[in-house]
């Protein structure tokens, strides 16, 4: 699985691009494009892949993406269930979402010149970790999200800003996603490693996942690959490997009521106090506490 470089069309008549997908099911491929990503989930559930983060999503999730930000929404299979014997499918109905695409330029030097669209500015340069966008916010700028079918081109474009306008004033409804920058070096070469060390952990993080190997996959010395890799990402392998796993635990502390041992397991940590350390020096509280404060929060 090598992520792709997406190259977006756009039609002639916009300066975006706007779409309403329908499938029987989200199998995108880890990819990663130039272009800023709004993604509106209307109805579907499955894990999303931003960066270093992976989280389950459902219905209502909404998401800014920086530009070649990695990513990628893979939806449940109708009728799958999670460990609470709660289905995650969507009953054999469609997965819908929209998405709108654009590229940073696309106002020209008023994003960078005009004193109304610097908050915009600096929404989009935040993006780079990915952004979670909840509450009001949320429930606003989808509304107005599914509204923007009906215009015409020029009504579009005044949306997307009223919409980005709205996101860049959400405040505490914006959260980052991704922990770190994972942006692919410009070096056609460089970048070639990076796709497959990324989508490799991105497979199989869950597993066996080990430094070895993905240095054999970037075709690199383990020292060579060593230095690259905390160039390219701004921390270990290891270090990067254990926010994957934790990262997945937490998904599975929230939304399943399995044991503590098999989310350990399930994680990729095949030892129950090395998980319990790894994951308290990263959300500084133990797996326990973290489902109880989550069930706390949602109930």
């Amino acid at each position: 699985m090598l992520p792709q470089v997406q190259k977006v069309p756009h039609p002639g008549e916009s300066s975006f691009l706007y779409r309403v997908k329908a499938d029987p099911r989200f199998r995108r491929g880890w990819h990663c494009h130039p272009e800023h990503e709004l993604t509106y989930i209307v109805e579907s559930r499955g894990r999303r892949f931003v960066g270093d983060t992976i989280a389950e999503y459902r219905s209502g999730d909404m998401v800014l993406l920086g530009p070649d930000v990695p990513h990628t929404w893979i939806s449940a299979d109708a009728g799958s269930r999670t460990g609470t014997g709660t289905s995650t499918g969507t009953g054999g109905r469609l997965h819908r979402a929209i998405v709108i695409q654009f590229q940073g330029a696309f106002l020209g030097d008023a994003l960078g010149r005009s004193p109304e669209l610097r908050p915009v500015a600096r929404l989009l340069e935040r993006s780079a970790r990915g952004l979670q966008v909840t509450g009001r916010t949320r429930d606003e700028a989808a509304r107005r999200m599914l509204a923007m079918r009906r215009l015409g081109a020029l009504d579009r474009l005044l949306e997307l800003l009223r919409v980005l306008d709205l996101l860049a004033r959400g405040g505490a409804d914006l959260r980052p996603i991704s922990k770190s920058v994972l942006l692919p070096p410009p070096d056609p070469r460089a970048r070639r490693r990076f796709d497959r060390v990324f989508a490799y952990l991105t497979e199989h993080h869950a597993g066996r996942a080990s430094q070895a190997e993905a240095a054999r996959l970037a075709g690199m010395t383990p020292a060579g690959f060593s230095r690259f890799f905390r160039r390219t990402a701004g921390r270990t392998f290891v270090e990067h490997l254990a926010e994957l796993r934790v990262g997945r635990a937490c998904d599975l502390l929230a939304t399943t009521d399995i044991p503590i041992l098999e989310v350990s397991l399930r994680s990729g940590f095949q030892n129950l106090s090395n998980f319990n350390r790894r994951f308290r020096d990263l959300r500084g509280m133990t797996p326990r506490e973290y489902r109880a404060r989550h069930a706390e929060a949602a109930g």
